[in-house]
């Protein structure tokens, strides 16, 4: 097994976000692909919140 850092950058803030782990013969394309879906799904799971212009919650 491998085990890969995975970092996200928005705007100039980056933040280690996680590890990518893949077994033999697994693409770095697969495993990105599922941890994006799993992002995906723990946001849509959060209460919507309008953000104003100015960045702050409503």
């Amino acid at each position: 097994m491998i085990t890969l850092p995975v970092s996200l950058t928005v705007g100039d803030h980056t933040d280690e976000v996680g590890e990518l782990q893949l077994e033999p013969g697994e693409t770095v394309q697969g495993a990105l692909a599922d941890l994006l879906r799993a992002a995906a799904d723990a946001l849509d799971r959060i209460p919507n919140e309008e953000v104003s212009p100015d960045g702050t919650a409503q």
